[in-house]
């Protein structure tokens, strides 16, 4: 398998968990972090990241994989649909790499506080 492709992934593609079959040819260079924080959240138990909030650094696994295991992911994860592919900064060790990762950015105009009646309507 020619691999030619970085992918960061940090839900059930991990290797300890429900989908990481979709990943078994896949070299693993390990458990690292994103450089940029963004915020994780859970739907359905499913967790997808936001690049619309900076809240932490995002824990995952880095994988080496090729074209079709790609395309595999793409599908897998509805891209561009569902969620989106963007390419993201990710340290493993003392090595820095430019991977793919999947975020979901739910439509909508992130609020300023948690108290709706705080809208000034008209204003947003």
């Amino acid at each position: 398998m020619e691999s030619n492709h970085l992918v960061f992934v940090y839900g059930t593609l991990r290797s300890t968990h429900c989908n990481h079959h979709l990943l078994k040819d896949a070299y693993c260079h390990g458990v690292g972090v994103s450089e940029d924080r963004y915020a994780m959240y859970l739907k359905n138990g499913y967790p997808y990241i936001t690049s619309s909030e900076d809240r932490y650094q995002i824990t995952g696994e880095l994988y080496s994989v090729d074209d079709a295991t790609l395309l595999l992911l793409d599908k897998f994860e509805g891209h561009p649909r569902h969620y989106e592919r963007r390419e993201i900064c990710v340290s493993v060790g003392n090595e820095r790499y430019n991977a793919w990762a999947y975020f979901h950015d739910p439509p909508g105009i992130r609020m300023q506080s948690g108290d709706f009646n705080d809208v000034e309507f008209g204003k947003i």
